[in-house]
């Protein structure tokens, strides 16, 4: 196991703990990311994550009348630092992509197209594009040359629904009610970076 690994292997008890926090968190209307892990591949730094839906019937009742929803997703990587006794940190990289979910009643299928590699998928189920939706798997953020030996970096994702992108009856409608604000706020997990990568 290299240093890298070592370092990386010590976040499970914390990932683990979050999990359990999750279980019920997740049944209540909203957007909850389950887990974030980090780990080390063909030196890239990659993550897999997982996220829950679970809409409120307004929102449900959008999608089913064909209304098309967008979903933002937010990943950051932040080094930390401190100076003078003071902690900062400085982005070294945002990614920010688009996700569109639509019914089509016709065929009673639901389709994600997702805006960063173009990539279309249809489904039988809610549920199951939903998890497609909120999965990611060997997402790479930074070369790991990139990264500066024994220093702290954070990683940080959010995915929420982009209310600007509805028609603009519902977006009046969002202002005021709180079924619309689905944010799944910001879940981070901290990396120290090894001495050396050899």
């Amino acid at each position: 196991m290299t240093t890298w690994q070592r370092a990386i292997s010590t976040l499970g008890f914390a990932g683990l703990g979050f999990l359990l926090s999750c279980s019920v968190a997740a049944d209540t209307p909203g957007i909850h990311i389950l887990y974030l892990n980090d780990y080390q591949e063909d030196q890239q730094l990659v993550v897999d994550a997982s996220a829950k839906f679970h809409f409120p019937p307004k929102v449900l009742s959008a999608i089913h009348h064909e209304i098309p929803l967008t979903f933002t997703t937010e990943i950051e990587l932040n080094e930390i630092r401190t100076l003078l006794g003071i902690p900062f940190s400085r982005n070294r990289t945002q990614i920010v992509y688009r996700t569109e979910l639509q019914y089509i009643g016709y065929n009673r299928t639901y389709v994600i197209a997702n805006k960063r590699n173009q990539k279309v998928q249809s489904f039988d189920s809610l549920k199951e594009a939903m998890k497609t939706l909120g999965t990611l798997s060997n997402f790479r953020i930074a070369d790991l040359a990139d990264l500066h030996p024994d220093t702290l970096y954070a990683v940080k994702m959010r995915i929420s629904l982009d209310q600007w992108q509805l028609p603009t009856p519902l977006i009046i409608d969002t202002l005021w009610s709180s079924d619309w604000q689905l944010d799944s706020d910001w879940r981070s997990i901290e990396i120290q970076s090894p001495k050396s990568w050899l």
